[in-house]
Parts: structure tokens; C-alpha cells; sequence
């Protein structure tokens, strides 16, 4: 590695800053790095899955536990994984799904439910939409229930009469002109006109 020196003159933007006159000499150097409370914690609730993560994370009980309770969520916590920086629980389906917190919920439910394709559909639909989208909480279905309940476009629409219902089955109408035109063409009476105009 060679290193050139330029003079002053030649080193345009070297020179040009050190021509600059700076008033006050005296200003503190700034140490601080608007990036450094970027993994800052910040004070909030806690998300419902805390106490399984810090089981799967760090091996950590909670503390508050009755024995009963402290069986129960051992017995939990064994359908919980952790793979940093998410929490993933093994649904009675077979299927991992991602938990999700509170603060994130509402925004998931609408995405599912308010979709200008196939979407506001029923809590059923809504919620089957969730969980294909691979996300889980433990109040999925009331938190979905009560989204589509305050959803004033599925509550203006109502539940279709039975005048506005398709029918189920088909139904064929015929005119008369097109039934004598079918028997007109009819094979059977094909072959009895051939055979009366082969007779002599």
C-alpha cells in the first residue's frame, strides 16, 4: 500500500475546509449516538407470552406460581419454542404457529378481515384466515368475534332473504317451439320417413 501526499493547493476539499472560520472554538464535543438506546426496553406490559419465553430463553420460572399453577405451566410450556427473537407455540392441528402481542392483534385482524378481496367474512373465516397466516394468540376467536361484531359494513349488509338466495339445483325451461323442433329431429323419426320412402 503506497500513500501520496497532496499539497494544500492540490487537495481542494482539504484546503477549502481549513480556509473556513469557526466562531466559537469552545463547543463541547458531543458523545452521544443517536443510535444508542436503538435495544433500549421500554417500559409497557409485558406480552402474554413473557413468562414461556423466559422459560424457553433462559430456563426462568416465574415467581407468583401456587403449585398447581406452577404444574400447569410446566405442562404448557412444552408446546412453546424459542427461536430468537420469536416465541412459537405447537397448535393441538400439528401446526407451528408464531404468537403474536396484544399491540399487534387488531392490525392482523383487519388485515384478514377487511381484504377488498373475499374480504368480511364470518368469525369462523376470519379467524381460519389467521391461523393459515400462521399467527396465534389464546384469544384469537373472542378477539375475532368482536372485531367482525364492530365492523359496521358487516353489520349494514345483514344475511341474505331467500329472494336474494341462488338456487341450488338447476332447472331447465323449455319453450314448446324448441320441444317440437327436438322431436322433429328425433332418430326414431328419421328411420320410419327412410323407410316409407324406400317402400314402392
Amino acid at each position: 500500500m503506497e500513500i501520496k501526499d497532496k499539497a494544500g493547493a492540490e487537495n481542494v476539499m482539504v484546503d477549502h475546509l481549513s480556509r473556513l472560520i469557526v466562531e466559537n472554538h469552545d463547543t463541547p464535543i458531543d458523545d452521544a449516538f443517536p443510535d444508542e438506546h436503538l435495544m433500549g426496553i421500554q417500559s409497557g406490559p409485558a406480552p402474554w407470552f413473557a413468562n414461556y419465553a423466559n422459560h424457553r430463553a433462559s430456563g426462568i420460572l416465574p415467581h407468583d406460581l401456587s403449585f398447581h399453577q406452577k404444574k400447569k405451566f410446566l405442562h404448557d410450556v412444552k408446546t412453546y419454542f424459542w427461536e430468537e427473537p420469536f416465541l412459537y407455540k405447537l397448535c393441538k392441528d400439528g401446526i407451528i404457529r408464531k404468537c403474536f402481542p396484544e399491540w399487534e392483534i387488531q392490525g392482523v385482524i383487519s388485515h384478514c378481515h377487511d381484504s377488498p378481496c373475499e374480504g368480511h367474512a364470518s368469525t369462523s373465516k376470519t379467524a381460519a384466515k389467521v391461523l393459515q397466516a400462521g399467527f396465534f394468540w389464546p384469544s384469537l376467536f373472542k378477539d375475532v368475534h368482536a372485531y367482525v361484531r364492530a365492523s359496521d359494513r358487516c353489520q349494514r349488509m345483514g344475511n341474505l332473504s331467500r329472494k336474494n338466495e341462488m338456487p341450488l339445483t338447476l332447472s331447465l325451461k323449455l319453450r314448446s317451439s324448441m320441444f317440437e323442433a327436438s322431436t322433429l329431429w328425433d332418430p326414431s323419426h328419421l328411420q320410419e320417413a327412410t323407410s316409407i320412402s324406400s317402400s314402392p
